[in-house]
């Protein structure tokens, strides 16, 4: 039984998705490439859908939060769901609310179906759980001035090429963190997974953006 609220809420309250595990795995924030794109589709869909401008200025990354693949969502809130990939061939898998154009979560093949990550930007986060930045990663997707600023302000650590530092300590606790077993409780009191509500679903390729988000334009 879930003793506080927990869950994820689109822009316009029609879409929501309950975290039968409210407590937070990770948080990082992140320059590549392809959540800029993300979050530039999502912007198309609806006014006031913008990146933050700190985002589209690269001053900062897109903030990622991240919880257990243990999920209650209703049936209208399902129907509301597309999901897609930027490539077909892509690791990346994104739940969008339709209603609205609100990115709702995401996973990848790292997380083993364990987790699922959440852009804090778009979608919005309700949990008494919270955990303070952990990483910046993928800063050599941001202009070089800028990478050079964030790696000498950052009070984290900040990553650069994330695959071949994977040895590091900290991105050893995040990997620890997403691959973790989903506790037995939250699984008993969870009737779906981010797997389970997209299987029945068309998988959307769009490539909208692509070109806007790597050359820095919005």
């Amino acid at each position: 039984m879930i003793e506080q609220p927990a869950f994820l809420q689109c822009r316009c309250g029609s879409c929501r998705i309950t975290l039968t595990d409210p407590a937070m795995r990770a948080h990082t924030e992140c320059f590549c490439f392809d959540c800029r794109q993300r979050g530039m589709i999502s912007a198309s869909k609806r006014p006031g859908n913008s990146l933050p401008i700190e985002v589209e200025n690269f001053d900062r990354g897109v903030d990622l939060v991240y919880f257990s693949n243990a999920l209650i969502v209703d049936e209208a809130s399902q129907a509301l769901l597309e999901f897609s990939k930027l490539t077909s061939d892509g690791f990346n898998t994104t739940a969008m609310a339709l209603c609205c154009g609100t990115l709702m979560c995401g996973t990848h093949p790292m997380y083993q179906g364990n987790t699922i990550s959440v852009n804090a930007d778009s979608c919005r986060v309700t949990t008494p759980s919270s955990i303070p930045l952990q990483a910046v990663v993928f800063a050599c997707d941001a202009p070089k001035e800028k990478a050079a600023v964030i790696a000498q302000r950052s009070h984290v650590p900040v990553f650069f090429d994330v695959y071949s530092e994977l040895e590091h300590r900290t991105l050893k606790t995040f990997v620890e963190s997403v691959t973790a077993t989903i506790s037995t409780t939250a699984k008993e009191a969870a009737t779906t997974s981010f797997e389970a509500l997209g299987f029945n679903k068309p998988l959307t390729i769009c490539s909208d953006f692509v070109e806007e988000s790597r050359d820095g334009t919005t």
